[in-house]
């Protein structure tokens, strides 16, 4: 698929998902809606922070499409062999696009869907804890801060963080 068309599928995706709160009653059904939100909002706007960035500092895009986490490579086996189950979208460059941007904008780049994913997860977790009972507030904190801790250990190795290093090093 055309990476734009698929960039703002998934931005209208998370728009409809944040949508949804005003629907969602309160309660039990309410905190399990913020954790499948703040979920869903990481994975959503991973992609269209690539995109976007990238499209500002001028590399081009080819396709959005299925595919496989590179951070299978570095999970442990049983982990790893779980991926393969749950595909996700991946982003193409146009390589000889890269060639011709500086360094440090590529690495931007591949930074941005990091940035972007876990700032999404903070953002979510902050606005529920004024408004929601301990238990959901705590419960989205956890998910955030986890979702931190599994980007600061596993994407510096194999992920976007050890792309935009490579971009930097190349």
């Amino acid at each position: 698929m055309r990476p734009i068309v698929g960039t703002l599928i998934e931005i209208a995706s998370l728009a409809a998902l944040l949508g949804l709160s005003s629907f969602v009653p309160p309660g039990l059904s309410f905190g399990l809606y913020v954790i499948v939100a703040e979920l869903m909002a990481t994975y959503l706007v991973h992609c269209p922070a690539h995109y976007i960035v990238g499209s500002i500092v001028g590399i081009r895009f080819r396709s959005l499409r299925l595919g496989k986490t590179t951070l299978a490579r570095v999970l442990p086996t049983k982990l790893a062999s779980l991926t393969r189950l749950f595909p996700i979208l991946t982003l193409s460059t146009v390589k000889t696009s890269l060639a011709g941007v500086p360094k440090k904008r590529v690495a931007m780049m591949y930074r941005a869907g990091t940035l972007a994913s876990v700032s999404s997860a903070i953002v979510i977790a902050a606005a529920v804890t004024p408004v929601e009972p301990l238990l959901y507030a705590g419960l989205a904190w956890v998910i955030a801060l986890g979702y931190l801790i599994f980007d600061l250990v596993f994407s510096p190795r194999s992920g976007d963080l050890s792309k935009a290093r490579a971009a930097l090093l190349a």
